[in-house]
């Protein structure tokens, strides 16, 4: 590692794991940077060999001094645009990016001359979804001849810690209005719609409704799968159904903007009832010896912020440990499952494949 590590958000949910476990390999020169000088140097000071930074993704002036003997960054907050990740693979710096919006996946993607140019690396889709799901999909694929399909379902407990943040991803995931590869074709849906009934690991039959989530975007991109869809769900049945409900009628984001997004997520992290753990699944099917196959591939377990900075750790251990070419790409085109897949196991995640009867 020739130089140092600044985690953006790095005093957050995610960041804070990920400064955590990454300076226990690199003490003295991991820096866990946000707006914030304050919440920055109170969390450095709680753990030993951190460093604090200073930094404001949407401002450039803040970009230089920070970035300042730093060889790899790892960003854990929404981004407003891509002058961040610019202003870091124009200087050569490796750069690993945590988001699930793909407008923003987007925008990292068009510096892949840039990252080219450097010499840098760009990662991205580096969590559970978008992440581990194409990670899953692409080596499902990669074991059959021809592959008709690959479909993803996330379940979200709603007994998991909802951040204002993570509450508006989900409901702008849920009711906005998006396209779709179906059959090696471009098909707009609407979200919340078109259930499909799937078994999901632990939790046994389930509907799961269309959802605008990154992953199917990403791979409709990066692969030849002629159809990719997501569907999402959650842990509540009733839940499911009245979001689906409220969706179709268009009552979701009016209702979060009429109660505010801090009190609704608090009021959900109040709630009664709900699991504290999610799942992310993927079926992918085809044909392989002249048969019909489906491989089944999950993640199951708590606290998705810790899986996702899981993920991103290991990311950044690759990058030390074997490089990767200089670019920006997908973690799927980039890296294998297995020490992913290693690194949830060990911390205590549920991890399983199986190849099942084509339905």
């Amino acid at each position: 590692m020739p130089g140092d590590v600044l985690v953006v958000g790095g005093y957050g949910a995610v960041g804070r794991v990920v400064s955590t476990r990454l300076v226990a390999d690199a003490p003295g020169r991991v820096v866990a940077a946000g707006r914030t000088a304050e919440k920055a140097k109170r969390f450095a000071a709680s753990v030993e060999g951190l460093r604090p930074g200073v930094v404001d993704t949407e401002a450039p002036a803040t970009f230089d001094d920070v970035l300042d003997g730093v060889s790899t960054v790892v960003v854990c907050l929404d981004q407003g645009g891509p002058a961040f990740a610019a202003a870091c693979l124009e200087r050569g710096i490796d750069y690993v990016d945590v988001s699930p919006t793909d407008t923003h996946l987007r925008e990292i993607e068009a510096l892949d001359d840039t990252a080219r140019e450097t010499g840098a690396s760009g990662v991205l889709s580096v969590g559970l979804s978008p992440g581990m799901t194409n990670l899953f999909v692409a080596e499902s694929a990669g074991a059959l001849e021809t592959v008709d399909r690959a479909d993803i379902t996330l379940l979200l407990g709603v007994g998991e810690s909802f951040g204002p943040d993570s509450l508006e991803w989900t409901v702008g995931a849920a009711s906005t209005d998006f396209a779709v590869k179906r059959e090696g074709r471009r098909m707009p849906v609407q979200a919340f719609t078109d259930p499909r009934t799937v078994v999901l690991a632990g939790w046994g039959r389930r509907r799961a409704y269309r959802a605008n989530l990154a992953d199917q975007h990403v791979l409709a991109r990066t692969t030849d799968i002629p159809s990719v869809e997501t569907r999402l769900c959650y842990d509540s049945r009733l839940l499911t159904e009245y979001v689906a409900a409220t969706t179709r009628h268009g009552l979701a984001r009016p209702f979060v903007s009429l109660v505010g997004a801090d009190r609704l997520a608090s009021l959900i992290d109040r709630a009664p009832f709900g699991a504290a753990e999610s799942v992310v699944q993927t079926e992918v099917v085809g044909t392989a010896n002249g048969r019909r196959k489906r491989f089944v591939r999950w993640v199951r377990g708590p606290n998705q912020a810790r899986a996702t900075a899981l993920v991103a750790t290991t990311t950044v251990r690759r990058l030390w440990d074997d490089g990767t070419s200089a670019g920006v790409g997908h973690l799927h085109e980039l890296f294998a499952p297995d020490r992913f897949v290693t690194a949830l196991r060990e911390a205590g995640y549920a991890v399983g494949r199986e190849e099942a009867p084509p339905v």
